[in-house]
């Protein structure tokens, strides 16, 4: 799966039994022919999209108009929320998220001057103490709410460059999860310029995931990853070096995050070549998002068709040489296939730790914590903070939106700026709804070729 930065709060698996009835189609059901007399359905309150064969499709088709479940076909249609009780659809998300994600800044330092980051750059790291109360308050707080699981996310700056605090709050992390029954994951994010090989071993060894920025394609990605202090050095073949001869040879498969920004939207297929298609690792492509250290570089902002234009392309490259391994959670911004009711974790499953061991809402509001130590019911004390993550339901121009459970609405911070409220859609609404059927579609042709269907 792509680790996507703001982790939405997902609930499990809808496992409740369906009941006899009548049953219909929900409002807002999607539905697009693939292949081979295949379909590809969706409703607001599905899982993910699914693929029908043609006798399923016939089956489905008789439930435009209200019918009861009469055969194992439709019970499994209904338990895929494809349809929905004629009383009324289910209750999108009902279920509360078992992970608790936390984003531990661990450096204000960075090698890179990349024009869009958000981190004011100084020497300043967090110190093995604050750590170790960062780590301990995040497990308390997942026993307190009843979380199964911790997601610890190290964060920069550049994260690697603070590497030993890194090794010794997994240390910490895993004897706490062990103490505590709580499952525990971690992703390192970090430029990959440069990962030595000692380093990579312990990434294999510790089952670590590690997560790589990349903005283009060769001088694409130097343009806008250039090494500070360095101008000319070559940024990305650095990556390429890290990536093909240090990390994958150890068998460790990093994600590849890319920033869309209006400069290298354009080589969004060139990334989902290099990384996805030619080396199959997850890949995901996120809107750039202006922020007060980037104001007056104009040429960062997105221009709707453009990335429009540029998204596209990249899908059309993902479908000339379809993977079969799932993909669909990073093909978008701030998107996923199942169903869910916020953005992102903000006020619900989500903590971020300063350096300093301040608590705030969202790795955007380093320089804004809610609190200046992490004492206390930390996820009340974030719930209360100045952004509102507001449910989908609440946003105007959301509410009867088929693909309102997916995009939630878009980055509530995002949406703030663009238009003073947090009650509203996303000014990025057109891009999700344009692209997100394309993704959709994407995912359809994979479950056939994954199936023996597609060749």
């Amino acid at each position: 799966d792509f680790d996507n930065d703001c982790h939405h709060p997902a609930p499990p698996p809808n496992s409740a039994a369906v009941e006899a009835g009548s049953y219909v189609w929900p409002v807002g059901a999607y539905t697009v022919p693939l292949a081979q007399g295949f379909y590809l359905a969706h409703t607001p309150y599905a899982t993910g999209p699914a693929v029908l064969g043609p006798a399923p499709w016939t089956r489905y088709r008789r439930f435009r108009t209200p019918a009861p479940l009469a055969d194992d076909t439709d019970y499994r249609l209904a338990r895929l929320a494809l349809l929905h009780p004629l009383a009324g659809p289910p209750a999108a998300c009902a279920a509360s998220p078992q992970t608790l994600t936390a984003w531990l800044h661990v450096s204000n330092a960075c090698n890179l001057d990349c024009s869009y980051c958000y981190v004011r750059k100084s020497s300043a790291r967090m110190s093995l103490e604050t750590g170790r109360r960062a780590v301990a308050a995040v497990f308390r707080a997942a026993a307190e709410r009843g979380f199964r699981q911790v997601k610890l996310k190290y964060a920069g700056g550049e994260a690697t460059l603070h590497f030993d605090l890194i090794r010794r709050l997994h240390d910490e992390a895993t004897v706490l999860a062990a103490r505590a029954g709580i499952d525990l994951r971690e992703v390192v994010l970090s430029n990959g310029v440069h990962m030595r090989p000692a380093d990579a071993d312990w990434f294999a060894e510790r089952g670590v995931k590690l997560m790589i920025s990349l903005d283009g394609v060769g001088d694409l990605h130097n343009q806008l990853r250039p090494l500070r202090n360095r101008p000319g050095f070559d940024t990305f073949a650095a990556v390429e070096h890290t990536v093909d001869r240090i990390l994958r040879p150890r068998g460790i498969r990093p994600d590849i995050s890319m920033t869309v920004t209006g400069i290298n939207a354009h080589g969004a297929a060139d990334v989902a070549r290099w990384a996805l298609l030619e080396r199959g690792l997850p890949t995901g492509f996120s809107f750039y998002r202006p922020t007060p250290l980037s104001r007056g570089r104009a040429a960062l902002a997105l221009e709707e068709d453009a990335l429009i234009s540029g998204m596209i392309t990249a899908y059309d490259a993902i479908e000339a040489n379809l993977p079969t391994q799932p993909f669909i959670d990073g093909l978008l911004d701030r998107t996923a296939a199942e169903a869910h009711h916020h953005t992102c974790g903000v006020g619900q499953n989500y903590l971020v730790i300063t350096h300093t061991g301040a608590l705030a809402q969202c790795q955007m509001h380093l320089d804004a914590p809610v609190q200046a130590d992490l004492d206390g019911d930390l996820l009340a004390a974030v719930a209360g903070g100045p952004l509102l993550n507001l449910p989908v339901a609440e946003k105007e121009g959301c509410r009867d939106c088929a693909f309102r459970h997916q995009c939630a609405g878009g980055c509530p911070l995002e949406t703030f700026r663009a238009t003073g409220r947090w009650d509203v859609r996303s000014p990025n609404c057109n891009l999700y709804t344009t692209l997100l059927p394309r993704v959709w579609r994407l995912e359809g042709l994979r479950l056939m070729k994954a199936n023996g269907y597609l060749n």
